[in-house]
């Protein structure tokens, strides 16, 4: 009939990954607890049912999130682990700077403060209990094998990834929250410099590795990517 309208039909992988990205959006817009399923189907003029056919409930729709949220980052981290050449130290100094080119390069993983809003808690918890554990595939098997080739002096490797696992994710955070509390871009990058170098050198010494393993180059490149980053700020976080 003229005039009717035509029903859109989209792959079903394309169809869910609209859906996540609408979904992302309005966690980043209004956080993940005032966010409804009617909102995201509005968002993406699907019904209902559409939803609940690649989602149980909001809370898989959080777990799906969660998983893609960090799946490219540590698919990218495992490549650096098993072809990285050299020590167990040296392969780990090479995770760390994969970890970090990813970051400057990938908006996603740059763009991630609004996690850091308090309405953003849930999806922030369960975003770092997951990397908690994508991060401990990838780091235990460095460390024991830096406990084992004696480029790494640790009583456990097992306690070791607990305490490093701490620092990445922790101590970064609490780091971060100073950064984001701090009056203007220069006391911010201060202060995430200082708080990064502080946390490179606790794991050097968790690690038994010497003074300045993991120093961290501190060009105008990294000033810029930090300055970005203030950039992007959500001011109601801090």
């Amino acid at each position: 009939m003229a005039g009717a309208a035509t029903r859109v039909t989209k792959a079903p992988e394309v169809r869910r990954e609209e859906l996540l990205d609408l979904a992302l959006e309005l966690c980043r817009t209004q956080g993940y607890e005032a966010m409804s399923v009617e909102q995201v189907t509005r968002a993406a003029g699907v019904a209902k049912g559409t939803f609940y056919h690649y989602f149980s409930s909001k809370a898989d729709l959080q777990t799906q999130l969660v998983r893609r949220f960090g799946a490219s980052l540590f698919d990218h981290l495992t490549t650096a682990a098993t072809t990285a050449q050299g020590t167990a130290a040296a392969r780990l100094r090479v995770i760390m700077d994969a970890a970090a080119g990813y970051k400057s390069r990938h908006a996603g993983a740059s763009q991630a403060a609004f996690l850091y809003r308090e309405e953003n808690y849930a999806l922030r918890h369960r975003l770092f209990a997951e990397w908690r554990e994508q991060a401990r595939l990838v780091l235990l098997p460095v460390i024991t094998e830096g406990a084992a080739d004696g480029s790494m002096h640790v009583a456990s490797a097992e306690g070791a990834t607990d305490i490093v696992l701490l620092l990445w994710l922790d101590a970064a955070d609490h780091v971060w929250a100073r950064a984001v509390r701090a009056e203007g871009v220069e006391a911010f990058i201060q202060v995430m410099v200082e708080g990064s170098a502080s946390i490179l050198q606790a794991q050097e010494r968790i690690l038994g590795l010497p003074e300045g393993t993991f120093a961290m180059p501190l060009g105008p490149e990294v000033i810029h990517i930090l300055a970005e980053l203030h950039a992007k700020l959500d001011r109601n976080q801090s």
